[in-house]
Order: structure tokens, then sequence, then C-alpha cells
């Protein structure tokens, strides 16, 4: 059904269930037109047309109304109804017309404007009563008033003249009148209709939107699934052959396999760079970072970032320079340390010539983090979606030196678990500025400097692995040898038990959190706790990214890092594990 028969169909039935109301008026009428004619008119005339009127006041009932509300026909209703309508009150308005002629006498004016007066009341209601369905209208105004001017006209008198004509302008003005409302009513109607067609479409849209919405969290959910099943499986073989590639450049090597080994080592670093971004991105969606604000020294955080971004800059021949005023700030550190080190290392991937600055100025009662460079910059179109995922507007041909375009989008979300946003400024061919702001503290730096230890501190240190994946085992295994630890290996969370019962005691136990058995990685953590004669610094190493794992580890309050992990990073795990060691004893000797 179209919109215009829609609002067709909406007049004629509006205009149905008021038939009611007019019956009650035109009763009304009917009671004071017998009174008045009986006075001056035969009885029996009055009683004929007494009968015709009610006649079709019957007919209406029961033929007409009695129908209409049982949905008779069921094709084409409302055209059949309307027209139906149109004919009756046609035909009604003869009834009433011929009340002119036959209680209208010359010579007596009281009959003549009595009946002229019922007329005129029932005409004029008939317009908002019947106005939704205009023929009918017009109909009954031609049927009641072109009797009622021929019948004045004949009269003697120009005062009946005169009374005609002023009648046949009112009937005019009732046409005119029922077309304006009509018009108003459809226009309401039509009006009401595309409101509700707005509201279904909006229905429809949010509907789709929701439904949007759930195919993407399915899709996200899907994903995390899957980074969660699959690379535990991946990041196996790859954790191995990144320590064997460590192993190999240890060798002495002829020129051409050192460079063979170079070519290997580099494409795994760019496997371990993609896996760390979506890890990282997977534990900022699972909102299982803790943020851990503490007092921190810009000139010690600068020191930090240093020791990673030096040789990236002195690599591609840069500039690298730093401005800090001594400030002291309140923030997490690895989040803070974690955003800066992206920014820095993004402004040094996309800087071909001159350098990189990395500033910490007071702004009132923050601090204000900026990275200077002068790059290839940002075209202003891009500038809202470079914090994307995998959006890198500078690499077309996705150069892997260049990063995976992860390293922005990881910053962007680390800022906000911080309470603050990344702002950037930028101009093609001159380079960009980025900058964040973190709260002024007003504590004091308490500057130590340690006597550094020539020796090397993880050389004798007790390490045991756990790992069900004997590539693995082995590769872990020579290369801490060779960093002269002592390293046991062992498959599963039985025989690591077996070794902590037979006194076994170790420095540092790295394990798998897939083991075979009943044991996960956190159950065995616990378990081996408890039996050591000791406590023991043990870190999950695993390849799994469901976030539940992240979650559980966090909760425990057991470390947890990502394979594939770098021999680098691998030694600093263990130095770290190390020195929590060390701590330890000395508060004990101490207490």
């Amino acid at each position: 059904m179209s919109s215009g028969d829609s609002v067709h169909t909406e007049l004629i039935e509006t205009q149905y269930r008021q038939a009611r109301n007019n019956i009650i008026i035109e009763n009304a009428c009917l009671v004071f037109m017998v009174a008045t004619a009986l006075l001056r008119t035969d009885w029996r005339i009055v009683a004929a047309w007494t009968a015709v009127e009610v006649g079709t006041q019957v007919y209406r009932q029961f033929r007409i109304l009695n129908r209409y509300a049982a949905g008779i026909p069921a094709v084409n209703f409302a055209a059949y109804w309307s027209r139906h309508h149109a004919i009756y009150q046609t035909t009604l308005g003869l009834v009433w017309g011929a009340t002119m002629f036959l209680f209208a006498h010359p010579g007596d004016p009281i009959s003549v404007a009595t009946t002229a007066c019922v007329i005129i009341l029932l005409t004029a209601g008939a317009v908002p009563g019947q106005s939704y369905n205009p023929p009918a209208v017009y109909g009954y105004l031609v049927t009641t008033y072109v009797p009622l001017v021929v019948r004045l006209l004949t009269f003697p008198g120009i005062d009946y003249h005169l009374f005609a004509v002023l009648l046949a302008a009112f009937a005019g003005a009732l046409a005119l009148m029922c077309r304006l409302q009509a018009e108003s009513f459809a226009a309401g109607v039509r009006i009401r209709y595309r409101n509700v067609e707005l509201v279904d479409a909006l229905r429809a849209q949010t509907e789709d939107a929701v439904a949007a919405r759930a195919a993407a969290e399915a899709a996200s959910l899907a994903k995390s699934q899957f980074l969660a099943a699959a690379s535990h499986d991946l990041r196996q073989p790859l954790y191995a052959l990144g320590l064997f590639s460590a192993t190999l450049e240890s060798l002495d090597l002829r020129p051409d396999a050192r460079e063979i080994v170079g070519h290997v080592k580099t494409n795994l670093d760019a496997l371990e760079s993609l896996f760390s971004g979506l890890l990282d991105i997977s534990r900022l969606e699972a909102g299982v970072i803790a943020i851990k604000p503490e007092t921190i020294a810009t000139d010690t955080l600068f020191d930090r970032l240093d020791h990673y971004l030096r040789p990236i800059a002195t690599e591609h021949g840069l500039d690298l320079r730093y401005r800090s005023d001594g400030s002291m700030v309140r923030s997490d550190p690895a989040l803070l340390e974690q955003i800066l080190l992206n920014l820095a290392s993004n402004a040094l991937r996309n800087t071909l010539r001159g350098g990189v600055l990395i500033a910490a100025r007071r702004r009132g009662d923050a601090v204000r983090f900026e990275v200077w460079d002068t790059g290839i910059g940002i075209a202003a179109a891009d500038l809202d979606r470079i914090f994307d995922d995998f959006i890198q507007v500078g690499n077309p041909e996705r150069n892997r030196r260049k990063g995976m375009g992860l390293g922005l989008a990881i910053a962007a979300r680390s800022a906000r678990l911080l309470g603050t946003r990344i702002e950037v400024r930028s101009q093609p061919g001159r380079g960009s500025i980025f900058h964040l702001a973190q709260p002024l503290t007003g504590a004091v730096a308490l500057q130590a400097e340690l006597a550094a230890d020539a020796a090397d501190p993880i050389a004798g240190l007790r390490v045991l692995i756990i790992d069900d994946d004997p590539e693995v085992r082995d590769a872990v295994a020579v290369l801490l040898r060779q960093w002269r630890l002592e390293v046991d290996v062992v498959a599963d969370g039985t025989a690591a038990i077996a070794r902590i019962d037979s006194g076994g005691d170790y420095d540092v136990v790295l394990t798998d959190y897939r083991l075979p058995g009943v044991h996960t990685g956190l159950d065995l953590v616990g378990q081996l706790e408890s039996r050591a004669k000791r406590a023991l610094n043990c870190c999950i190493v695993t390849g799994d990214l469901d976030a539940a794992v992240i979650a559980a580890a966090a909760a425990r309050g057991v470390p947890l890092i990502h394979k594939p992990l770098q021999p680098g990073r691998l030694r600093a795990l263990i130095a770290h594990l190390a020195t929590k060691s060390a701590d330890r004893a000395g508060a004990a000797r101490l207490s």
C-alpha cells in the first residue's frame, strides 16, 4: 500500500469512527424539526417525512455501520466506503433539503426561519465532523442548499430573495472551509505516517547498527580467540629461532655465513616486533593493565629512553637530543616510557635528515612531554587516522624497517589509561610535534650513584627452564650456558616439582604456561613456591595472548612476558628477577 492510500484509509476510518457523534446531532435536529413543523404543517406530511428520515438512519446503522465494522468488503475497503459515504450523505441532503418545500410557508416567516436554521445547523456541524471525506460534504451541501435557495427564490418579497443569496454564499463558504480542513487533516495524517516511517527507518538503522556492533564484537572476540589459540604455537618456533640465531652470531663464522645470519635475525626481529605490537594491543583491549603511578624523574626517564633510542639514531645518522629541567612527574613509569619510546621510534623511522628532540617542559601544574622531528610530516587529512591500527601514511610500500603501524595506536591507548591524550601538529616536509601532559609533583629526586660492578651480574645464576617444546628447551639451554649460567631444563610440571623436592635451589624459574598434564604455568608456580626452601623468582614465558591468562597472572602477581623473547630482553629479565632475589636477601639480613 502506497503512502497516499494509507493516508486515505486513515481518513475514512476516522470519518466512520465519528459517525455516532453525527447521529446524536442529527436526531436532536430531527426532534426540533418535527416539533416546530407540527405547529404549522399537516401531521401526515410530517409523519411521512419523519419515516423517511428515520429510515435513512436505520439503513446507516444496520446496512452501513455494521458492514463497515465487519470489514466488508475485503478488497478496496477504503475506496468502497468513501464512495458509499458520499452517496449516503448526498441522499440525506435531499431528505433535509425537502423540508423547505414541506415545512416552510411563504406567509409564515417563522416556519421559514426555523426550517432554514435547522438546515444551517446540520450543514455547519457536518463540515468539521465529515471533512475527512470532502466529496460526501460537497454532495450534502448541494442537495440541502440548492432546494433551500430555489424555494426561497420562489417566495414573493425581496427579503426572501436576499436570504437566498446569503444562504448560497454561506454554502460556498462551508465548501471552502471543508476543503481547507480536509487538506489540514490529510497533512496531519501524512506527517504522522512520515514520522512512523522515520521511526521505523531509525529503528531499522538502530537494529542494523546493533547487529553490526554484535558482528564486530564477535569478530573481535574471534580475533582474540585466534590470537590466543595460535600465538602460542606460532611463537614457540619463533622463540627457538631467535635463540638459535643469537647463538650462531656468537660463533666464529665465515663472512658470508655471518651475513646470512644477520638477514635471518633482521626478519626475526620484524616478526617479533609484530607479535609484540599485537600483544600490547591485546593487553590494552583486555583491560588487564593496572596503572601504578609513581614519582618519576624526567632525567632518569630520558636516560632509559636513550639506552634504546641512541643505537637507532646512530644507525640512521640522525641527531638525537633531550631537554629537561629536572622536573618530577606522577605517572606509571612503564606506560609513560612505552608511549615516549613509541613516539620517538616512530619519529626516527620517518626522519631522513636532521634529528629528533625529546623534551619535558613545565606547563602550569603539569609537565608536557614533547617529541619533535624534522621528518616527512603528516598531511592534515591524515592526522585523524594516524592513531588507528596498522596505519602508516608514509609507508605505502609497507617497508618493515618503518614498523608495522601499531606504535602510535598503542601509544594512544596507553595515553588514555594515563588520563591524557596525545596531541600532534605537523607540516608536510618540515616535521611533526607529538606531545602529552602528566601532572607535576614536588617530590625531590634522590641522586644515588652506585658503584658499577665490573663482573657479569648474571654469571653463575641457577636457572630452571620448564617447557614442553624440545627445540625451545635446547635453544634456551645453549644460550644461557654461553652466558655462564647453571641451567636445568625439564619438560613438564612433574619433573619440575621433582627437581625442587630433591633439593634443587634456583635463583630464577622460567616456565611456559601451557604444559602437558594437569599443570598450567600458574598452577605450577604456586606448587613450586610452596615446596621450595626459599622464595622463588618465577616468571611465565608464553606465546599465549588469551586475555584471561594475562588477567590471572596479574591477579596472582606473577610476571608474565610473551614469546618470542629477544636474547637481550631474556638477559635483562633474568637479571631483573635475580635482583629481586638479592633485594629480599638484603632485607632479610637487615631485619
